[in-house]
């Protein structure tokens, strides 16, 4: 009787599986989006552009509010899909999801800035270099490509990307450098202090003209003056003395950096 049982459960399993055998089935293991993740980024960036055409041949104005935000939302048509995959490779899911992050920073510009306004142009050009330094890291780390339609609109976006990644750099370099500056105080017995300190530059970048804000802040932590410093010339591996005078006998002193121009 327990053969017969046997006889039937296997006869049972062979008719469900049309194997010779009964077999689990082997779990696949989770749906990596590594290997689509550039062919729909490139999607995505393609059919922005081709909206950005098609408005231009239309004569819609393609700075309006309406076309700037229908050209965010075109690509997340493409990429929203990319926030919940799973990849394998943690790094290029973090670059990914920091570009889908981009289109959210143009929606939150849009909300807060008119279209007109300098705040909203500088915000926007930000986003901009932002979103081409990743795309310049797509093309660099993970071989995304774009048809021949589209490469010399997509060449522009990544020079731009290679000028911005520079350019964070710099400003890493410098801001890295100022941060660790001592400023000494030099009491001149009329109530007024002169902030001195000399400074190599360290960064490996030949500056020209350097203009940074010197806040000097009381024993609460409140800025109480801004101080200015600044230089013309400003060469790698060169001191500078950078001073600055104020009424203020500061606690603590804290350098913002305002602008700079790299050396030709």
């Amino acid at each position: 009787m327990l053969k017969k049982s046997l006889m039937f459960a296997l006869a049972g399993c062979l008719a469900l599986t049309g194997l010779t055998g009964c077999q689990q089935q082997k779990d696949p293991g989770p749906d990596y989006a590594d290997d689509e993740a550039m062919e729909i980024i490139a999607e995505s960036v393609m059919a922005r552009a081709d909206l950005v055409d098609k408005y231009e041949e239309d004569g819609v104005d393609t700075t309006s509010m309406k076309s700037l935000q229908q050209y965010i939302d075109i690509e997340r048509e493409h990429v929203d899909k990319l926030r919940t995959r799973v990849f394998e490779d943690t790094e290029m899911q973090e670059s990914v999801l920091a570009y889908i992050n981009t289109l959210d920073d143009a929606d939150k510009a849009l909300e807060n800035n008119p279209v007109t306004s300098a705040e909203f142009y500088k915000e926007w050009n930000s986003i901009y270099d932002k979103r081409s330094m990743l795309l310049k890291e797509f093309v660099d780390e993970y071989g995304l490509k774009v048809d021949e339609k589209h490469q010399e609109v997509f060449d522009e976006m990544i020079a731009n990307g290679a000028a911005a990644t520079k350019k964070s750099q710099i400003d890493e370099a410098l801001e890295t450098l100022m941060s660790s500056v001592t400023f000494e105080k030099q009491n001149d017995g009329y109530g007024l202090i002169t902030y001195v300190a000399i400074v190599e530059n360290t960064t490996g970048v030949d500056f020209g003209n350097v203009s940074m804000t010197l806040g000097l802040y009381d024993a609460d932590g409140v800025r109480v003056q801004d101080a200015y410093l600044s230089t013309t010339s400003w060469p790698a591996g060169e001191k500078v003395k950078f001073e600055t005078i104020s009424e203020v006998d500061a606690v603590e002193t804290r350098v913002a950096i305002d602008y700079y121009e790299v050396a030709e």
